[in-house]
């Protein structure tokens, strides 16, 4: 008889939004500049360190770390709050997260090495809809992090993207916005790029060509192993392909060898070298 599940409850959702403070065994201490106020965050180091091999090196390597209580300097308790919350696998929405967040919390992912994190940010930011109120804080916090390339050049992108398509943003922005090196140096940049950027092509994707699956067509080209296309039409190299012409479709191909029936009389097969045998597309 196996034995029942002695736990049943989530284990990580209880000690991380019910009750940390019997079980937590270290803290986070946050210093607000402003005001002085002083805050905590607690967290479990088995947790982080099951989380990131930086936390794991820093709570149970060879020189960890002797404070429970350690504190944070570069950055806010909000961020370090939902950094700590997605390393206890709780839900965390990207998309509600403004782009300073998402720069600060990029930051935390690549201080303590999580990829999967720093690629969710960057998808987060090259697939969300850009609207002119943010362009310039987008370009300003892609400034900022230009320390990033990953996060920063995405960020340019889909401002820069937007202001190509959307030219008259520029002009409310520089109506709206307040005349300032904080803003006008981004703004200046960020509209040369879009200078630069080019358009995304609308036009349609040209035919490819349905006998030898190819664009261009590869009519009257020799057939070889690469180009092979099981059922088109082929002719003989040295007869022409217009009307009256020798036509056939392939049906297999064997080392240079083609084997191939005659389109008017598909009970009659053929074996013919692949050099002479050519693309019959018309």
């Amino acid at each position: 008889m196996a034995v029942p599940n002695i736990q049943t409850v989530d284990l990580v959702a209880t000690i991380r939004d019910i009750s940390p403070n019997p079980t937590s065994d270290v803290s986070f201490t946050f210093v607000d500049q402003s005001t002085g106020e002083k805050s905590e965050l607690l967290a479990h180091k088995l947790v982080l360190a099951c989380g990131s091999s930086v936390f794991m090196a820093q709570f149970y390597g060879s020189i960890k770390e002797k404070e429970d209580s350690i504190p944070v300097e570069d950055s806010s308790m909000t961020t370090f709050k939902v950094f700590l919350d997605i390393l206890y696998n709780k839900k965390v929405p990207l998309k509600s997260m403004d782009y300073q967040l998402l720069g600060e919390l990029f930051y935390l992912a690549d201080k303590h090495l999580l990829d999967p994190l720093k690629d969710a940010i960057v998808q987060e930011v090259s697939t969300r809809k850009m609207v002119t109120e943010e362009v310039l804080e987008g370009a300003k916090v892609a400034e900022t992090h230009a320390h990033f390339p990953k996060f920063s050049e995405a960020l340019l992108e889909v401002c820069s993207s937007y202001l190509k398509d959307n030219p008259e943003s520029a002009l409310e922005m520089c109506d709206n916005e307040e005349v300032s090196e904080e803003n006008s140096l981004p703004l200046h940049r960020l509209m040369a790029r879009a200078n630069r950027t080019k358009h995304k092509s609308t036009a349609p994707p040209a035919p490819i060509c349905s006998n030898c699956k190819h664009d261009p067509c590869l009519h009257g080209e020799q057939l070889t192993a690469d180009n092979f296309v099981k059922g088109s039409s082929v002719s003989v190299d040295g007869y022409e392909t217009g009307p009256g012409s020798v036509v056939y479709k392939t049906v297999k191909l064997e080392g240079s060898s083609v084997t191939c029936v005659h389109i008017s009389n598909y009970s009659t097969y053929r074996t013919r070298d692949i050099a002479t045998l050519k693309f019959c597309c018309t």
